[in-house]
């Protein structure tokens, strides 16, 4: 693949977001033009300031007042400067709002597996090969899905005893967002260690691998 072929798929920017004396280098690579709220979500996780509490000038452009919008519109390309205002979460409310975002980071990881594991077990099903044949692949693909499943459910064990105050109202909510991407991904676990080995079962053979999406 070349590199236009390459560029013509993926929209990437490069931006720096200075806070006071900190600075922050943004790098967002989409395969649809970045928006405002795509931004804003990634000085989020690199500042630490709030969503709801960011203000983003550029050039005299207020971006946060239109979080839809493509950041292209505002003129807005690789290299250019962002100013952020707004403030820092309070220290201990911050390092638990880190400690949420290390565990979704590693949830993303576990897609990126149960995705694999998924393409994997349609191949299997098309190439029309006896399940005999196919077994140890079958296993392989069923105890990495349980493992992943397994490390879901240690995951959510940690998310659920992060002791948050109740004042701490943005990590409590990305500790309610955390728990249930957890519980949607460990559903999506057992529907495909039920699809694997009911195929090993040799019932319902037109069973389909869940979307982990």
């Amino acid at each position: 693949m070349s590199n236009t072929e390459i560029k013509s798929r993926f929209h990437i920017l490069h931006v720096e977001v200075s806070h006071g004396a900190d600075r922050h280098d943004i790098h967002l690579h989409m395969e649809r033009p970045p928006l405002v709220k795509d931004l804003m979500e990634e000085v989020e996780r690199k500042a630490r300031v709030m969503t709801t509490n960011q203000q983003l000038i550029f050039r005299g452009q207020r971006l946060h007042q239109n979080p839809d919008k493509e950041l292209e519109k505002f003129g807005l390309f690789n290299g250019n400067h962002i100013m952020l205002i707004g403030e820092k979460l309070p220290q201990e409310e911050d390092s638990h709002f880190q400690r949420l975002l290390s565990i979704e980071k590693d949830i993303k990881l576990i897609d990126d597996v149960l995705e694999l594991v998924c393409r994997d077990f349609e191949n299997i099903k098309q190439s029309q090969q006896s399940r005999n044949k196919c077994e140890h692949f079958l296993y392989d693909l069923q105890t990495r899905t349980e493992r992943c499943q397994t490390d879901l459910k240690t995951f959510q064990s940690v998310a659920n005893n992060l002791n948050i105050d109740t004042t701490e109202n943005d990590a409590t909510r990305k500790k309610n967002e955390v728990i249930a991407l957890i519980q949607d991904r460990i559903d999506i676990s057992s529907n495909i260690i039920s699809a694997i080995s009911s195929y090993q079962g040799g019932k319902n053979d037109d069973n389909n691998c869940p979307d982990n999406k």
